[in-house]
């Protein structure tokens, strides 16, 4: 078995900047003004293009903005939007050492279900490690309600030819996550992202689209057929 890899990304090139701020940054924004009202540096893991720095550097004008990302189209592009940020070639898995207890908040937004459950533990020790103490860590995701954690590989067949073996929505279990962050010496709040307007599937069948069910008005589903309940993970290094 081949391993699968993500690469779900040039619509952020393909598509720029949202011109409203998407649902889930406005939320965290107001995570961040009610847990880190005085955060003064901001660290984006899988920054991709900066639009989330990009917003909020707009709402939080004297914060240091800095953003990771593993693919160099995405930091040029990145670059070119924001230049007041930094932006680094470096993997969750392996941030940079200089980096060590630097950030007032550290962001991954809806990047932890690319890592298996061989990286789950290194990807929040990583966070951690970066974050300063009393600083904040908030992470966006896919989580199961179940007590399962749900490894997910899928290939795209563009033309009825198989495409190569992806990955991007592994689905953690809420106890799963709970442990490592309390291994990290902290406890792990967390909040429902609830989307507050209608999507539409995308020429990508794997980004996520709402559906009416009987119990949700706005339920996020994709291509892979799965229900998608996305949570904010959030939680304080001691």
């Amino acid at each position: 078995m081949t391993n699968a890899e993500y690469r779900n990304h040039t619509h952020y090139i393909a598509e720029g900047w949202s011109e409203e701020p998407k649902e889930s940054f406005k939320e965290l924004l107001g995570i961040v003004r009610a847990e880190a009202p005085s955060a003064s540096s901001i660290l984006d893991v899988g920054c991709a293009t900066g639009e989330l720095l990009g917003f909020l550097s707009s709402q939080l004008p004297s914060t240091k903005c800095s953003g990771v990302d593993v693919t160099d189209d995405l930091l040029i592009a990145a670059r070119r939007n924001l230049p007041a940020a930094e932006f680094v070639n470096a993997s969750a898995l392996d941030l940079p050492e200089r980096f060590t207890e630097t950030f007032d908040l550290t962001c991954a937004i809806g990047c932890m279900s690319i890592f298996d459950e061989t990286q789950i533990a290194a990807f929040w020790s990583n966070l951690f490690r970066v974050t300063r103490p009393g600083g904040l860590i908030v992470v966006l995701s896919p989580l199961n309600e179940f007590g399962i954690d749900a490894m997910i590989r899928h290939r795209k067949r563009p033309g009825g030819r198989a495409a190569q073996w992806e990955t991007g929505w592994n689905v953690f279990s809420k106890e799963t996550i709970d442990e490592i962050v309390e291994a990290n010496g902290s406890s792990l709040q967390l909040k429902r992202f609830q989307i507050a307007i209608d999507l539409k599937p995308k020429d990508d069948p794997i980004r996520t689209w709402t559906i009416k069910t009987e119990s949700r008005d706005r339920q996020l589903t994709n291509g892979l057929k799965l229900l998608v309940d996305h949570y904010f993970m959030i939680a304080r290094k001691a």
